[in-house]
């Protein structure tokens, strides 16, 4: 599959980010990240994820949560190649949080990676699914996994900026609507996610929203608490809204971000 390529390059970069964008959304919402990133020396490269934005297969749609995996090795092999020798660091905001997560758990070795930064990591949700519900859609995953449904997820819910909540409710790259397969396969994700290995292979930082109406705040707290990771720091901030590089304070997150990347590339790796 042909996925969208994504790229904000800069001559002569410190380091480049991979990015794993999250559920519904695009590469294309991150420009102003890399703009910020690329004037503090980073090249930044994401796909949109399959059966998302500009890449072909069905909208909203895996046959398996695992499919995602592959797109974090392309990803991290094309900027190698793109930009070799430089420091790589791996940036996964919310779905891609989980991703990047399972794919660190099912390659510990994280392929060289300098450094690794989780936004709002979809670990478990925040409101949790009814049994009755989940029962339903047991049963509709085995007979019409296909089935598109509505995962009811507001603009409102996922910055505190109306800019931000207006672009997103008009945006026609956004997918509104999932299906039954693709929202057993999350519930299947987060759950390999919070019962596997908690050890990755390069400073990590993760920064979750306090107010996340989304993803769950505890879940990514509990899983911080027991990360093991060469440098490792987890910062909640009380009030904010899911999306944290997109609040109205979306300056100081990415300052926190790019200062983070500096220290890194300053470090000796190992």
């Amino acid at each position: 599959m042909e996925l969208h390529e994504w790229h904000r390059p800069i001559a002569s970069p410190r380091g480049a980010v991979a990015l794993v964008h999250g559920a519904g959304e695009h590469c294309g919402r991150y420009e102003h990240v890399a703009e910020r990133l690329n004037e503090a020396g980073y090249a930044m490269l994401g796909y949109d994820l399959p059966g998302l934005g500009r890449s072909p297969g069905r909208r909203g749609h895996i046959d398996a949560f695992d499919d995602y995996l592959p797109v974090v090795a392309k990803t991290l092999q094309r900027l190698r190649d793109l930009h070799p020798g430089v420091p790589q660091f791996l940036y996964g905001h919310s779905m891609g949080g989980l991703i990047a997560v399972r794919w660190l758990q099912t390659n510990p070795h994280g392929q060289g990676l300098r450094g690794i930064i989780l936004t709002s990591p979809c670990l478990d949700l925040s409101l949790p699914v009814s049994p009755a519900l989940l029962r339903v859609a047991r049963v509709l995953d085995r007979i019409l996994p296909t089935l598109r449904i509505s995962p009811a997820i507001p603009p409102q819910a996922v910055s505190r900026h109306p800019v931000v909540v207006a672009a997103y409710g008009k945006d026609p790259l956004v997918v509104r609507k999932a299906t039954v397969r693709w929202g057993m396969e999350l519930q299947r994700g987060m759950q390999a996610a919070r019962s596997g290995p908690a050890e990755f292979p390069a400073p990590t930082l993760i920064l979750q929203a306090g107010a996340d109406r989304l993803v769950s705040a505890q879940a990514t707290q509990a899983f911080a608490a027991r990360l093991r990771a060469p440098r490792a720091d987890c910062r909640v901030f009380a009030g904010y809204y899911h999306e944290l590089h997109n609040e109205p304070e979306r300056d100081e997150i990415l300052a926190v971000i790019t200062s983070f990347l500096d220290a890194t590339v300053e470090e000796r790796p190992g």
